[in-house]
């Protein structure tokens, strides 16, 4: 995926909700294809970024998608705007995710965490409105995607939702960037962490400070500039990450 988003979610037999859409239409495509995933309920879009929206098309392609979810924050405009023409091309609806939105698809049901939550807490910018989900599958296993919030999102959001749970598998924010909060890492402590990165970018994702943060609160750390594309199987103590395509 390079420096960037993208996660399928396994929703049925051949079906997934996808969580942004990376950099490039051709990563996500592939990866799709090779999940035999034929139709999408759902595509999410946490925030406009470039590194989580570009790839739309790719999702899009030979798919049956159902409808595109995005942060009400049109930051940056351009991106925004090349989302809804994509859209429109594709007669796709686009529709804003609504704070303490529960869906289900499949095996798979979620809440929106995040943005605009009661706390009046208001976004600085793009990452601060990461649309933010804990998802649950039947199996039991527990997901908290959180986009790229910062720190102070971060914060709000442990406000906001005082009895989050620990959860499974961590999406860390940002690409694993320096900026994350203590409190909610400690909160989640979760099992696996997985960091969405390009090998070699120009940001250091991820900060060494993270990635010793993160082991300390007992995960095991996924990188996809390392391990490639990650795929998270099993459940209970048979929960496990799997390097599908290493690079």
């Amino acid at each position: 995926m390079g420096q960037g988003d993208a996660t399928a979610l396994a929703a049925g037999d051949g079906t997934a909700v996808v969580v942004d859409a990376g950099p490039d239409p051709e990563p996500v495509d592939r990866c799709l294809r090779d999940l035999g995933v034929t139709r999408v309920p759902l595509v999410l879009l946490t925030h406009f970024h470039a590194d989580h929206v570009a790839g739309l098309p790719g999702v899009l392609r030979g798919r049956s998608v159902g409808q595109i979810q995005t942060t009400g924050l049109l930051d940056p405009p351009g991106q925004a705007a090349f989302v809804h023409r994509t859209a429109a091309a594709a007669r796709v609806p686009v529709v804003p995710a609504a704070l303490g939105e529960r869906r289900r698809a499949g095996p798979l049901d979620w809440q929106v965490l995040w943005p605009a939550p009661a706390t009046g807490f208001v976004p600085e910018g793009a990452n601060d409105a990461s649309v933010t989900l804990l998802v649950r599958t039947r199996s039991g296993v527990t997901l908290l995607l959180l986009g790229d919030l910062e720190p102070p999102s971060q914060r709000g959001l442990s406000r906001a939702h005082p009895a989050l749970p620990r959860v499974d598998v961590l999406k860390v924010a940002h690409h694993g960037s320096a900026h994350q909060d203590p409190e909610l890492l400690g909160r989640a402590r979760p099992r696996l962490a997985l960091v969405s990165v390009g090998r070699d970018n120009p940001y250091g994702h991820p900060s060494p400070r993270t990635l010793d943060a993160l082991r300390e609160a007992g995960a095991a750390v996924l990188r996809t500039d390392r391990h490639g594309a990650v795929a998270v199987t099993g459940s209970g103590r048979d929960l496990r990450a799997v390097a599908r395509h290493p690079p």
